[in-house]
């Protein structure tokens, strides 16, 4: 491998990290603050296992994510790895790992009742073909008990 071929690995591989990083952090604002936009970050033939209950479709995991109480998340943990082994066609499918704390509640009634759980969440983060924006393929949210 060339000197060049080697930079433009290590910066495709950056722009990669950065744009996981970003997805996710805009993922979790949107999940907390405008939960009604949420669909936007799944393909449309999307899987979810929420806590062992399977959910297929965009439209279905938004209808499940939009009917959860208000949320506060808390990220402890992210990490990712490229699937290039498992689709050695797609440059830009990544399998990320987060874990932290969600926090059940509204923010803006202090004195209501709160509830505060750990969560591991795993998920297939992958570029649209038809739109070329990152959406999640699939993906597995579980509380730790």
């Amino acid at each position: 491998m060339t000197t060049t071929n080697a930079a433009d690995q290590q910066k495709k591989c950056r722009e990669d990290a950065d744009a996981v990083e970003n997805f996710s952090k805009r993922y979790y604002d949107i999940f907390d603050t405008q939960r009604h936009n949420i669909h936007k970050f799944y393909q449309a033939q999307a899987k979810l296992i929420w806590n062992g209950t399977p959910h297929d479709g965009r439209d279905v995991i938004a209808k499940h994510l939009v009917a959860l109480p208000s949320t506060r998340h808390h990220i402890y943990a992210l990490d990712f790895f490229p699937m290039k082994d498992l689709f050695p066609n797609e440059e830009t499918t990544y399998q990320v790992f987060v874990s932290g704390a969600v926090t059940y509640g509204a923010a803006d009634n202090p004195s209501g009742p709160k509830e505060k759980r750990l969560f591991s969440h795993i998920f297939v983060l992958t570029v649209d073909v038809a739109s070329s924006v990152w959406v999640i393929a699939n993906e597995c949210f579980r509380f730790h008990e």
